[in-house]
């Protein structure tokens, strides 16, 4: 029996996804501030606790995709994680500045690179120095994600000791990002094979019968062209930040993804295994599996991801 439910939002249209029903959870704290210092209404994570235990918890910091533009801290990409909860995990679930679509047309900037990379770091952050707080255990903290979100979830575990890529202003400048484990689910990576793959591909069928192009979203959250600036797009790719102090990571990914790339994943995992060793990565890719194909979300599939997860951080 799954331990979250879904119910869609209100007013729900277009692309809307249905958001987490998480009313039986007693022990959570929901739209939590995490950089008080510079309060912004899309700084803002949820945490959810086990029932039972005082912790503190080994605690599973997630973050949606949605292409850099769309998705939400309690839509059901975050659903898989929240399995964890009655095998001991904590969860905080994460949002950050996105390039929101425009009421005329377009998308903000607000979200571009490295605004949002910026965000996420400084959720782990507070995180870790609240950690008492909220029973959590500092020590073994996971970050996860699936497409835009794995992109985020490599890129802070890979950077953490990196100042280019961090913003004290944020708050709680002095306390680590490191985290223990990464689980990347069909990530976004090289930003220029992302524009390139985007560019090529053809429009997709909606149930509907529509025909639907994908915006190239690598060139909308670079904020230029991946392709005609390489140099930056290379910066802003979570393979460019792997060195042996990479923590333990699971990939999964579909050979058949239409939306990210197989190339993508396949290119971190070799980055993490010479720099790390192959010990150091957990690599599956699956035949015809689609991005976001369901099969990710089975049950025998989570427990897996959970087994690995208890491998790594209650041992």
């Amino acid at each position: 029996m799954p331990y979250v439910k879904f119910k869609m939002p209100e007013n729900a249209a277009g692309f809307a996804m249905p958001i987490l029903d998480v009313d039986h959870i007693a022990r959570k704290w929901l739209d939590v501030d995490y950089t008080p210092v510079k309060p912004h209404p899309m700084r803002k994570l949820d945490i959810y606790l086990p029932e039972e235990g005082d912790g503190p918890f080994p605690t599973i910091i997630a973050i949606h995709g949605g292409a850099f533009w769309g998705g939400s801290k309690n839509d059901m990409q975050v659903a898989a994680y929240m399995e964890a909860i009655p095998y001991g995990f904590a969860v905080a679930s994460v949002e950050q500045r996105l390039c929101s679509m425009l009421p005329g047309g377009g998308y903000s900037r607000e979200g571009v690179f490295p605004n949002p990379v910026f965000d996420f770091k400084a959720a782990i952050r507070f995180l870790r120095a609240n950690a008492a707080k909220y029973r959590l255990d500092p020590e073994r903290f996971a970050v996860a994600g699936g497409s835009a979100g794995g992109y985020h979830a490599v890129i802070a575990a890979a950077s953490a000791q990196c100042e280019a890529l961090y913003d004290p202003s944020l708050g709680f400048a002095d306390v680590s990002g490191e985290v223990s484990a990464v689980i990347d689910w069909f990530g976004v990576g090289d930003l220029v094979v992302q524009s390139e793959f985007t560019a090529k591909s053809p429009a997709m069928k909606l149930p509907d019968g529509r025909e639907f192009k994908m915006d190239n979203y690598a060139d909308i959250f670079l904020g230029v062209s991946a392709t005609a600036n390489p140099n930056l797009a290379y910066f802003a790719s979570p393979e460019t930040w792997i060195t042996s102090k990479m923590p333990p990571t699971f990939i999964q990914c579909g050979a058949a993804d239409e939306v990210v790339p197989v190339e993508c994943s396949r290119r971190i995992a070799a980055k993490i295994e010479a720099a790390c060793g192959k010990e150091r990565v957990t690599y599956e890719e699956f035949e015809g599996y689609a991005h976001g194909d369901m099969r990710f979300n089975s049950e025998d599939n989570i427990r897996h991801m959970i087994e690995w997860l208890q491998n790594v951080l209650m041992k």
